[in-house]
């Protein structure tokens, strides 16, 4: 009998030392960085510089606006980066799209995918990807010099038509301090 509830003591510490998953909220997190001087391309922003605004944002679908950018009060000579997980739900190849004014650049597991840089109007550009079902790596960078300012990422595939993504595919790992 001893030797029983030893074991299930040392499975059930087994099974508690495991880590936990990590928990993952609806949106993209938002990091704003006022740049305060004229750029032609994305600027290199230091490790550790502190962002101006942090958000999350439920889907990319500004459109384009010689006013401050929604929710900010950035209207020219700045750069976001929005970060998380985008939620991929069959295996195939993804197209992507960002639709920006300035500069744009999508990155799926650290790879380019979309390179909408430089200085323009709103202009979209796509780039098509092949990946599995389940969670991946996102990050989607705006660089605004002045003037308009507007951004959207939307995506399509055999299976799916054209369209914005929302936050019913994107995530973001639990924030202590965006998500009370």
């Amino acid at each position: 009998m001893r030797a029983g509830i030893l074991v299930l003591l040392i499975s059930t510490a087994a099974v508690s030392q495991e880590p936990a998953a990590e928990e993952l909220k609806p949106g993209l997190i938002a990091e704003f960085f006022n740049i305060g001087k004229a750029m032609e391309e994305f600027p290199i922003i230091a490790p550790d510089r502190k962002p101006d605004l942090r958000r999350i944002d439920r889907k990319i679908a500004f459109e384009h606006t010689t006013e401050t950018f929604p929710g900010t009060q950035m209207s020219d000579h700045f750069y976001v980066r929005w970060t998380g997980k985008v939620r991929i739900p069959r295996d195939g190849k993804v197209t992507f799209f960002t639709e920006s004014d300035d500069g744009s650049r999508l990155w799926i597991d650290g790879k380019v995918i979309v390179d909408n840089g430089g200085l323009h109007a709103m202009e979209e550009k796509s780039g098509e990807v092949d990946l599995k079902a389940g969670d991946h790596e996102i990050k989607l960078e705006l660089f605004e010099n002045d003037g308009e300012v507007g951004c959207k990422l939307s995506w399509e595939s055999t299976s799916l038509a054209k369209e914005i993504l929302t936050d019913t595919v994107l995530a973001h790992k639990k924030d202590k301090d965006l998500d009370k």
